[in-house]
């Protein structure tokens, strides 16, 4: 089977609602590909999905094509093997909430947010050890692909350009992800067009030498011109 879950981690997200409508009908041992892209949501939902796919029989794949961040990046960690494109993210961190009510009422909030931490913190640890997570999770750390293997978060990077996330509840933070996707896109395209110029002058110069050689002349002058003009290129 091959899904796709993109935007929020949110019930009434259609591409988890027709994940979950899948998963009714997949045999057993069926292998899934599933990608992600999405800046997380419901902490429970992902802890759900995620324990769906470690439970899963066949063998689950699921590539990071944008962002995995918060409960995205607990779906994520149901794979058997987890891929990320190489300008992406992985974002952990925390549990959050929004509260309102008297001292007591706020007490119980916190205690229930460092229970749920407990349940999060779990998620990671059968992937990278329990105190490195637990410091990851306390910073809120963002975690570039090659960073994200390293420690042991993924198992395989993918050399393909990162898509746009989408999100409602996250919509600021999406949109700053999206930005630096695309500018990290137009440096790549900016070397690249450094590098096709420098490969046009290495073709120049193997002509010039070619044809001075052919002439019987020493190509020292016209050698040292070229590279003195463009020496900077090479640094």
């Amino acid at each position: 089977m091959k899904h796709r879950i993109k935007g929020d981690i949110i019930s009434w997200n259609s591409s988890i609602w027709d994940f979950n409508y899948k998963m009714k009908s997949i045999k057993e041992d069926e292998d899934i590909e599933l990608e992600i892209n999405s800046y997380g949501g419901d902490v429970f939902l992902g802890i759900d999905l995620m324990n769906t796919l470690r439970g899963h029989a066949g063998n689950v794949t699921i590539t990071i094509t944008g962002i995995a961040a918060s409960a995205a990046s607990i779906i994520a960690m149901g794979a058997d093997t987890i891929k990320m494109y190489s300008n992406t993210q992985l974002m952990v961190h925390n549990a959050w909430t929004y509260a309102a009510g008297n001292a007591k009422e706020l007490r119980k909030v916190a205690d229930d947010l460092e229970s749920i931490g407990e349940s999060v913190l779990a998620s990671y640890t059968h992937r990278v050890d329990e105190a490195t997570v637990k410091k990851l999770l306390d910073e809120e750390t963002y975690l570039s692909a090659s960073k994200a293997k390293e420690l042991g978060f993924i198992d395989e990077i993918i050399d393909a350009k990162a898509e746009e996330v989408e999100s409602e509840i996250f919509s600021n933070k999406a949109e700053q992800f999206n930005n630096s996707i695309t500018t990290f896109s137009s440096t790549v395209e900016g070397n690249e067009g450094l590098l096709k110029e420098i490969n046009s002058l290495k073709t120049q110069m193997a002509d010039l030498q070619t044809k001075l050689k052919q002439s019987g002349e020493e190509p020292i002058e016209p050698t040292q011109k070229v590279a003195a003009r463009h020496k900077g290129f090479f640094f």
